[in-house]
């Protein structure tokens, strides 16, 4: 009876072994399983144009700063699908420059009244292209489903001017298992602050230049940039593309 007993035992403990065994491999194959689920980020659509939805400051001579709301500057709209069986969850996003210039100015200068905007990626004008600037960001893109990333990308505060500004950029967006999903080259323009020079409708107005060859270096600054191969212009770049015709 007691070698019967013993045998009973050995045959549970033998039991018990194997289930663990199992639900081992069970959670190791599920562990596996949920690892392999990962996202895979495509491209839909790119396009750029401006935003009226910024905010900035207003800077008058030695009175103090005002902060205001409202204010126009350019924006990149990027859609995506996640292809993958998983999440996909950007946490970079990083904007290489390869141009960044403000075109030159035709007329006279006004006062000292100067309206910037503040954005989400701001391009210093005294730094020479080409350099990156990162931003950490959370943004997630389920399994199976489309999302929109937009990013605001324009002078720095610090360095705007009155003039419209352009600038070539490409964006790379990184996600936090180490791929990366490229976007661009894109042409950006910021408007500026110039009566005589600025976005009208879906046109730009122009005022007769002071010096017409001074217009004439910013139509080929300009053509210059869509002659890039592949690149994306919002749609105010193109339009001034059009626009800087007749100085060409």
């Amino acid at each position: 009876m007691i070698s019967f007993a013993s045998m009973v035992i050995s045959v549970f403990a033998l039991a018990a072994s194997c289930d663990a065994a199992r639900s081992g491999e069970s959670q190791a194959e599920t562990a596996r399983t949920e690892a392999a689920r990962r996202g895979l980020l495509e491209v839909s659509s790119v396009s750029a144009y401006l935003t009226d939805t910024l905010k900035g400051t207003v800077k008058d001579g030695d009175a103090p700063d005002k902060q205001v709301t409202g204010l126009s500057g350019p924006l990149v709209d990027i859609a995506v699908r996640n292809r993958g069986s998983g999440d996909a969850l950007i946490e970079r996003v990083s904007v290489n420059v390869a141009l960044s210039e403000s075109l030159s100015s035709c007329w006279a200068e006004g006062g000292p009244l100067r309206t910037t905007a503040d954005y989400k990626i701001g391009i210093p004008l005294s730094k020479k292209p080409p350099f990156t600037k990162t931003e950490n960001i959370l943004f997630t893109v389920k399994a199976g489903e489309n999302d929109r990333f937009t990013l605001t990308v324009g002078p720095d505060a610090q360095d705007a001017g009155p003039i419209p500004w352009i600038g070539v950029v490409t964006i790379r967006l990184q996600d936090i298992d180490g791929s990366d999903l490229d976007i661009g080259p894109i042409a950006l323009v910021d408007t500026g602050e110039d009566p005589h020079f600025h976005p009208e409708g879906f046109s730009w107005k122009i005022d007769k230049p002071e010096n017409p060859s001074c217009m004439r270096l910013n139509a080929r600054s300009v053509a210059e940039v869509m002659r890039i191969p592949g690149i994306t212009p919002s749609k105010e770049f193109a339009a001034l593309h059009r626009a800087l015709r007749p100085y060409r």
